[in-house]
């Protein structure tokens, strides 16, 4: 399927429909492409639809892609309520039916698996397949080990403020906020690379929108993961699962995954994919969908 750059030259000659879902909570942004079985795509915190610029279009000649911004990220709206995992799920099934799609694959990449999970456990007749995709930190089972796992992550995101009268606490927070900001901004494997492409620059510029526009729903969404039972919610899967391990040396202290995952699943298997780091679905977005179309082709 090639490499990063066929998913550009597909996305340039690809048309997306790009309309936006009522749900009870609000609005929900999407994107959707090509025609087949359904296929949800769950992007991770704090992304977008955008995230899967690359991914989808060399998905798009085999499904019906329909790629949302999760509520309170991108342009979609909040969920108004407490943010859990199962409430996410819950209004993933209910943008579903907006889009008068009664069944779906799903594909969930970070804290997307955790609301993947969700919806197959909580939703079985709304899912068909579902794939788990993430990082070793993303996809431990023991809630307990994985929070230890991410929290070096996003601690920065849980930050106290002391309050004041004068509101200085708002501008702290703000400037913490610009600083991480300006970290996607200013990349140092780039300022490293030989020839720098206006694809690259693009890619900066919509991990900064991405960012700025989840910027509200950060804190809330990390809270629902650290809460969240992926263990459990593995248990109670019936649908056919596949679980993509994403392999770094740096993270190789934490231990391989995938059996411990794979245990846990009433019809799962797993693949591995060396290399792959937290932009992923980007990167090596031909891995990905190689392996998705394979198994969500494959006969009962």
């Amino acid at each position: 399927m090639g490499k990063v750059g066929e998913g550009r030259r597909r996305e340039a000659r690809l048309t997306m429909k790009r309309a936006y879902a009522s749900l009870k909570t609000g609005q929900v942004h999407y994107v959707e492409a090509g025609k087949g079985a359904s296929l949800l795509l769950l992007h991770s915190a704090p992304r977008s639809s955008r995230a899967y610029r690359v991914l989808l279009p060399l998905l798009a000649p085999h499904f019906r892609c329909v790629a949302p911004d999760l509520p309170g990220f991108g342009q979609s709206d909040p969920l108004g309520g407490k943010v859990t995992m199962e409430a996410l799920g819950e209004a993933m099934v209910e943008f579903l039916g907006a889009l008068g799609i009664g069944k779906a694959h799903v594909f969930g990449y970070h804290t997307g698996n955790k609301v993947a999970a969700a919806m197959a456990a909580g939703h079985p007749k709304h899912v068909d397949r579902v794939v788990l995709c993430g990082q070793i930190h993303s996809i431990i089972p023991d809630k307990d080990a994985r929070n230890d796992a991410i929290r070096h992550i996003v601690d920065k995101y849980f930050a106290e403020y002391p309050s004041s009268p004068a509101g200085e606490q708002l501008l702290r927070r703000w400037q913490a906020d610009w600083s991480d900001v300006t970290g996607f901004a200013q990349p140092r494997s780039l300022f490293s690379k030989k020839r720098i492409t206006e694809a690259d620059i693009e890619d900066l510029k919509i991990r900064v929108l991405d960012h700025v526009q989840a910027l509200s729903a950060i804190q809330a969404t990390y809270g629902a993961n650290f809460d969240y039972d992926f263990g459990g919610a593995l248990g109670r899967i019936a649908a056919r699962t596949l679980l993509l391990e994403l392999v770094m040396p740096d993270e190789e202290h934490l231990g391989r995954q995938l059996d411990a995952v794979c245990k846990l699943l009433k019809k799962g298997r797993g693949e591995t994919i060396q290399n792959a780091g937290r932009v992923a679905i980007e990167s090596h977005a031909s891995e990905i969908a190689r392996s998705l179309v394979t198994f969500l082709n494959e006969a009962e």
